[in-house]
């Protein structure tokens, strides 16, 4: 099997301007954050749920109010799905997933604050289910959009114009949007899993919020190739090949094979690794 160089390229002059921009729209925290308060100020300007009989001061206390408390809940809900591995690639399933989990997680509280005095809303409850699951859908949906908006904006911003000279690099400029943990590791592997995309090194990985097009423009001087719509893989020693069930596939590691995709697999045949 041919060994692929390690080096020996220039890293974009953008590396650090990217790195600092995108970590806002990494974090899910953000895009709900943006959700919330819009939504809480839309609610409440309408009065929904029949909240229109209040005052404007009242309604925006209460539907603020609600919604930041339905954002704590939806970050944890997120970054738990994710953290498990539960984070589907189609979006339309995502965007349920999410939904669900947070009207689900949204009735008991809707419950304690509508029993505030002599009131009884066991009755109820269906009610607010259906309430809770309407609104829950339609702010994850503008969660997942703010959250494209975001990543696209950081995807298309200029880059500022340094003029201080600096040492050659050889790490990739993606490697510089991980944890500081792992900005020195070797880059392994990317894996698309939806919005997010798992960087593997060879001392761990992480998921941050990238399109993996993106993130390939960003692993020079890295040599790899795409070879599924869903990986890139860096060239290096230790890489094996199998065929199984007719496919062939390459070794991530000792329990972990990419398949290469019948779109990649005449470059790849043509890069003889």
């Amino acid at each position: 099997m041919n060994e692929w160089p390690s080096l020996l390229r220039e890293p974009q002059e953008n590396t650090v301007h990217d790195a600092r921009t995108t970590g806002l729209a990494d974090k899910p925290i953000v895009s709900w954050a943006i959700t919330m308060a819009l939504g809480g100020l839309f609610l409440a300007i309408i009065g929904a749920t029949d909240s229109y009989q209040y005052s404007l001061t009242l309604r925006l206390t209460f539907w603020l109010g609600l919604c930041a408390v339905a954002g704590v809940i939806a970050v944890t809900i997120e970054r738990a799905f994710v953290g498990f591995g539960l984070r589907p690639q189609k979006t339309l399933i995502w965007w349920g997933l999410l939904a669900t989990a947070l009207a689900v997680a949204m009735v008991p509280i809707i419950f304690l604050v509508n029993s505030t005095g002599t009131y009884s809303p066991i009755a109820d409850l269906p009610v607010f289910a259906v309430n809770s699951f309407a609104i829950s859908a339609a702010l994850s949906a503008l969660r997942l959009l703010i959250g494209t908006l975001l990543t696209n904006a950081v995807s298309t911003a200029p880059a500022q114009t340094n003029t201080t000279v600096r040492p050659v690099d050889t790490r990739p400029p993606l490697l510089e949007r991980l944890k500081p943990g792992l900005r020195s590791a070797e880059l392994w592997a990317l894996k698309s899993e939806g919005h997010y995309l798992k960087v593997i090194t060879d001392q761990g990985s992480e998921l941050i919020l990238m399109r993996l097009k993106d993130a390939i423009a960003e692993t020079s001087p890295i040599e790899g190739m795409q070879v599924h719509r869903s990986w890139w893989l860096a060239r290096r020693q230790g890489i094996d090949r199998r065929i199984n069930d007719g496919r062939i596939e390459l070794t991530l590691d000792q329990d972990t094979w990419v398949p290469i995709s019948r779109t990649y697999r005449a470059a790849w045949v043509k890069e003889d690794w």
